[in-house]
C-alpha cells in the first residue's frame, strides 16, 4: 500500500473539487461541495506529518476557500 503522498489521492480529493466547481444545478452542488471537503478533509490529516507535501496542503487551503465562497454565492450560506 502505499504512502499519503500517493498521486491516487492527490487526483481523488482534486476530482471532487472540480466536479463542485463546474456543477450548474445547486442541488447536486450541495451534495458535490460536502463529497470535495470531506476528500479535501480526509487527504489533509493524512498529509499532517508529511513535510514534502506543503504545495498540495496549499492547494487544499485555496480549494477549502473556493468552496466556502461557492457555498456563499450559489446556494446562499451565511459566511462562517
Amino acid at each position: 500500500m502505499a504512502g499519503p503522498s500517493n498521486s491516487a489521492f492527490f487526483s481523488e480529493w482534486r476530482q471532487a473539487y472540480r466536479s463542485a466547481l463546474r456543477e450548474p444545478d445547486t442541488v447536486q452542488l450541495f451534495k458535490l461541495i460536502e463529497i470535495a471537503e470531506a476528500a479535501i478533509l480526509t487527504r489533509r490529516d493524512a498529509l499532517l506529518h508529511a513535510s514534502d507535501m506543503n504545495q498540495e496542503l496549499q492547494g487544499m487551503d485555496e480549494a477549502l476557500s473556493n468552496l466556502r465562497i461557492l457555498k456563499k454565492d450559489r446556494l446562499k450560506f451565511a459566511e462562517t
